[in-house]
């Protein structure tokens, strides 16, 4: 693995201390970018060290600053959400699960609060299946501990709620206890609405106000707005994706809040991060889609939000439908070429016609170079060849060619040569069937080569290969690679 560049990114001065400004050992960091930040998208195929990487920033950063590490292709959030399909989502699901994380964070500053995102949880609370105001409370009460934060006995609530404890939230409907309706009925949203605000203190009023006003259609009514939230993500389709970023902004704003209340401002430092590894699956797509729109319109928060991506150019959701050469390529990174590059927002004309595309920065995960390479596979071998004898130097160049610098192959394929004499009239392809021991299951041996094929390929496929092709992936991967670009690809898929 590429330790030195790795390093160089999750040291002291590295780029993520500046991303977060706090170093992994708590001292403060000039803060790099702000306040319009940058999405930053690690960039690179299966095998480049992307979620390791992610990883490696969670495990050093999340005791200085509240880092949450969430992976967009585990289906966890999605089962969650399968029970009230009118009432959750897994992009709901997601934020709750942030939400909660960060509602026990025991770093400098404190719990957070999600007042904001507790009032369009509940709100979507009313389309719980059952459609009886039990139903209904029954959902709601899943939030009760996101409004407000944990405090000391004798300490007062605060100032956004007169105070939301269990069971209020089935109080505020006892005026339709008993009744039966069709989800999202009037009657349940009037009443969760008129409940919610009843609940406030004015400087909760007037922040839902500012928030839940702005929500299209409002026109500056915030019950206006929070039916309409409800609405669409009921709708389903385009509209749901608008009310779950509008939630995901929500979630944002209530972190912002805990640090720029006076509280907060004396006692947090640095900036929180979210870390979305396989970015590139649809949950991941919403919720960078969703923040890039808002910061793109304008909105500031100084969440990190980093993400993965296989594709070079980051993900084609980020162009518009234009290639990345009509639309103006991401701003990039290249760890192994010194300090990460200055960073704006470059827009062209009205902000919502400009691409995605300009509000990322794109880190480019290295490949290894030829003395990291050769390190690598020099401490594998340390207690089998001698230095500078024949076999190691032919394996050093057996693993470099085959490998191409990616990580992942070249630490498999030296673990694999580590106990492996290359014939004498062999080529650098017989490395492929050295044995190699899995450390999870260590009574048997496979060829390195069908543990490459399974790991890179056949547990990694695309995001979105037809269902036709999923039985047969391999075989239409063996196919197509003898295409040289994208257009002959396609070729070949019209006439095979």
């Amino acid at each position: 693995m590429c330790e030195e560049v790795f390093e160089k990114m999750l040291g002291e001065g590295g780029f993520f201390a500046g991303l977060l400004a706090r170093s992994p050992s708590g001292r403060g960091c000039e803060p790099l970018y702000g306040p319009d930040l940058p999405v930053v998208l690690l960039t690179g195929g299966p095998g480049m060290g992307k979620s390791r990487l992610l990883r490696e920033v969670r495990d050093r950063f999340a005791a200085k600053v509240p880092v949450i590490h969430l992976d967009c292709r585990s289906t966890v959030c999605e089962d969650r959400a399968g029970p009230e399909p009118g009432a959750r989502s897994d992009t709901t699901e997601v934020l709750v699960e942030v939400a909660r994380r960060l509602s026990t964070w025991q770093g400098a500053g404190g719990s957070f609060a999600f007042p904001r995102l507790f009032t369009g949880l509940v709100v979507l609370a009313t389309g719980a299946a059952a459609g009886t105001t039990e139903a209904v409370a029954t959902e709601a009460e899943r939030y009760e501990e996101l409004p407000q934060k944990r405090r000391l006995r004798g300490l007062a609530a605060g100032d956004f709620w007169h105070g939301v404890v269990r069971g209020s939230i089935r109080n505020l409907l006892t005026t339709l206890t008993g009744a039966a309706f069709d989800p999202f009925s009037a009657a349940v949203m009037n009443g969760v609405v008129d409940a919610v605000f009843e609940r406030l203190a004015p400087r909760g009023r007037a922040e839902l106000e500012r928030i839940y006003g702005t929500y299209p259609g409002a026109a500056g009514q915030p019950k206006h707005g929070l039916r309409n939230l409800a609405a669409d993500f009921q709708a389903g389709g385009e509209a749901r994706e608008l009310a779950e970023g509008f939630l995901f902004r929500a979630l944002r704003e209530d972190i912002e809040a805990g640090y720029t209340s006076p509280s907060g401002w004396l006692r947090r430092v640095g900036r929180p991060g979210l870390l979305l590894d396989h970015a590139e699956w649809p949950l991941g797509e919403r919720l960078l889609r969703a923040v890039l729109a808002d910061r793109r319109g304008g909105q500031r928060d100084r969440t990190v939000i980093v993400g993965t991506a296989r594709r070079a150019d980051g993900g084609a959701f980020l162009y518009g439908g234009l290639t990345s050469q009509e639309a103006g390529r991401a701003a990039e990174f290249r760890p192994g070429e010194g300090k990460p590059p200055p960073w704006t927002r470059d827009e062209d004309g009205a902000p919502e016609r400009t691409p995605l595309a300009r509000g990322v920065l794109l880190l480019r995960m290295p490949f290894l170079t030829g003395d990291q390479l050769r390190r690598v596979t020099e401490r594998m071998q340390t207690r089998t060849q001698p230095e500078g004898s024949a076999n190691r130097r032919r394996i050093d160049a057996a693993v470099a060619r085959l490998s191409g610098g990616r990580p992942h192959t070249v630490a498999r394929l030296a673990a694999a040569a580590a106990s492996f004499r290359m014939p004498a009239d062999a080529n650098d392809r017989d490395l492929l069937a050295a044995p190699l021991r899995m450390p999870a299951d260590s009574a048997s041996e496979q060829p390195v080569a069908e543990v490459l094929v399974r790991e890179l390929l056949l547990d990694q496929p695309p995001v979105r290969l037809p269902s036709e092709h999923r039985d047969h992936w391999l075989d239409l991967l063996t196919h197509l690679s003898v295409a040289h670009d994208e257009e002959c690809a396609e070729v070949l898929l019209r006439h095979h």
